[in-house]
């Protein structure tokens, strides 16, 4: 009985893996009209996390994002992103070829990402393909895609059909 027990605690120690964690509460992501520049803003308080297995997470507030105007910030939370309505967006998904990354020499890495993408009440699937940069243990992830804003009941065809999104995350 006491060689079974051994057995059982061993095969329990091996199956476990420790996860490590990067996270950030100041990832930046950046959306422009592809039809007009001057629409565009920021968010510097996005709350991201990666893990070495290539879970993938970003959660933030509409309403943080900067605009050059005022004006353009409140149609953008009162008239198009609802953001009292619809206050967050979030990604959830994984970075398919985390094994090609190895976080404990610097380097620069291609990222291949799936994941959904909720926004404006609606969740839509999202592949990009992005870059992982290790410095000194430490990733910073980069990536760029288009969203189609009708896929997601935004209603800002007199202003733009797209939006360009840049995300970056440097992660501690």
């Amino acid at each position: 009985m006491k060689y079974f027990v051994t057995i059982l605690l061993s095969m329990a120690v091996c199956t476990v893996q420790a996860q490590k964690a990067f996270i950030t509460r100041n990832a930046k992501i950046t959306f422009v009209a592809p039809k007009d520049d001057d629409v565009k803003a920021t968010n510097n308080e996005v709350t991201s996390r990666l893990t070495d297995n290539g879970q993938l997470m970003f959660s933030l507030l509409i309403k943080s994002f900067r605009f050059e105007y005022a004006e353009m910030q409140e149609h953008f939370n009162n008239k198009y992103l609802e953001s009292n309505k619809f206050p967050r967006a979030d990604f959830k998904g994984l970075v398919l070829n985390i094994k090609d990354v190895n976080f404990t020499k610097n380097g620069k890495y291609k990222a291949t990402v799936k994941g959904s993408l909720t926004m404006h009440g609606v969740t839509k699937e999202l592949n990009t393909i992005g870059t992982i940069e290790v410095t000194n243990g430490k990733p910073t992830a980069v990536a760029s895609f288009i969203i189609v804003l009708k896929d997601f009941n935004i209603d800002a065809a007199s202003v733009t059909d797209k939006a360009s999104i840049t995300v970056t995350a440097q992660y501690q």
